[in-house]
């Protein structure tokens, strides 16, 4: 439980951070963060679409460290060891709940596609041993949990993709291995993805799915950034990957309405304000950027949401 007690020392700055962000919704959600960072950027697949990401993956850290910790939220800094048991903040949903709840069975495989994006990123970037964590752990950690309601919904699951794509990577395989499995495993959540009710498809429940994703985010963010110092690099990349797949998600979305088409991309603007707590896909020591950051966007868009039921 170290990850959750670690989330208390940061919550006067979460709720000041939220508070702000809802008295300034009417807004839009303007003047949240305006560094576009200065790395090439790269493209999310979400359901065979592709859109750019949200922050930029240039400025790398320094070192990449292959030692792992063996703690659930064990501090370390940028570039060393990293926690094994991080799910625990993670998928928290029941087996019930993610076979009948499509929200929790959405934001289940968002997160798996959060961590396989940044770790694709990482690889294709040159830090293997950085990459290797993030594409493990949603075998080790998330899809277990989520079996359960794959045979519920009538589906076969991707473990054979996630396996595949993990072996190429572990071995080290190639950049022609690693891509086809990348694409292999993304084309299959897509799949997976489809077992929902078709109103689980509308503007409204994708904004809520983004919020999902975000909050899941601000938790990992504030593991990783503790007063302005980097404390965890894993969940820095975390919450990178799984912002950027809210983004993806929404930007992907169908809108059928102009009023729908407005509403989300007011979201999508929101989540671009965020691009400054990530100047690197490899963190940098220090950081301006905090948790509360994440948790306030998630707040303007939730009630986006509430404003199209």
């Amino acid at each position: 439980m170290e990850k959750r007690t670690k989330l208390w020392t940061n919550m006067s700055a979460i709720a000041f951070a939220s508070v702000t962000a809802l008295s300034g919704c009417a807004t839009g959600g303007e003047g949240e963060g305006e560094g576009e960072g200065e790395g090439e950027g790269h493209q999310v697949v979400v359901d065979g679409s592709q859109t750019s990401q949200v922050a930029s993956s240039g400025g790398e850290g320094e070192g990449e460290g292959e030692g792992e910790g063996e703690g659930e939220g064990n501090a370390a800094p940028a570039g060393e060891g990293e926690g094994e048991g991080e799910g625990e903040g993670e998928g928290a949903a029941s087996d019930a709940e993610l076979a009948k709840d499509d929200l929790a069975y959405l934001t289940q495989l968002g997160l798996m596609r959060g961590h396989l994006f940044v770790g694709n990123e990482l690889y294709k970037a040159g830090h293997i041993d950085h990459a290797k964590m993030h594409m493990k752990h949603p075998k080790s950690e998330l899809y277990a949990e989520v079996v359960p309601a794959f045979e519920a919904r009538g589906s076969k699951g991707f473990a054979e993709e996630l396996e595949m794509l993990a072996t190429a990577v572990e071995g080290e395989k190639g950049d022609a291995a690693v891509a086809a499995g990348y694409a292999a495993v993304t084309a299959a959540i897509a799949k997976n993805e489809g077992f929902v009710s078709a109103a689980s498809g509308t503007a409204a429940e994708k904004l809520k799915l983004a919020v999902a994703l975000l909050r899941t985010a601000g938790e990992e963010y504030a593991i990783a950034v503790v007063d302005g110092k980097m404390q965890n690099a894993h969940e820095y990349q975390d919450a990178f990957g799984f912002t950027n797949i809210a983004k993806a998600i929404l930007e992907t979305s169908s809108k059928s309405t102009a009023a729908e088409a407005e509403v989300v991309g007011k979201a999508v603007a929101i989540i671009e304000g965020l691009k400054p707590l990530w100047p690197g896909i490899m963190p940098p020591e220090t950081l301006t950027t905090e948790a509360g950051q994440l948790y306030g966007a998630a707040s303007q868009i939730e009630l986006l949401a509430l404003g199209l039921e």
